[in-house]
């Protein structure tokens, strides 16, 4: 099991010349001496700065605002503020729809809705 380790590791490190010519003069313009395991460390190391870019333009601009489960922190506070606002005014509602049916009980001749129906009634 050993044997094939050390022949990937040694295939790994085989040196290779990457050399760029031009094609009408010949000219040898770069030249690179490359192994497959220093291709494969740049390579990844290109991947996990490019990620590292990607995520903290995402997370530190405005940029966040575009992905999906984020929102502006202003946006998050109006949602807040209204959802508060709408929730009182549900309370107001029903005690006023309490009122009128105990209103309307009595104009028709009943005894009105019981004393506990006073006791959801919102203070100010």
């Amino acid at each position: 099991m050993d044997q094939p380790k050390k022949k990937l590791i040694h295939k790994l490190q085989y040196k290779y010349r990457l050399v760029i010519i031009n094609d009408e003069s010949f000219e040898e313009k770069l030249s690179f001496k490359l192994t497959p395991m220093n291709v494969f460390i740049s390579l990844s190391s290109a991947i996990v700065l490019f990620t590292v870019l990607i995520v903290t333009l995402v997370f530190y601009t405005p940029l966040r605002e575009f992905v999906p489960g984020y929102t502006d922190t202003k946006t998050k506070r109006n949602v807040q503020q209204l959802l508060y606002k709408t929730d009182s005014l549900e309370q107001v509602l029903k005690a006023k729809e309490l009122f009128y049916a105990n209103f309307i009980n009595i104009l028709e001749g009943g005894n009105g809705i019981s004393d506990t129906a006073s006791q959801n009634l919102p203070t100010k």
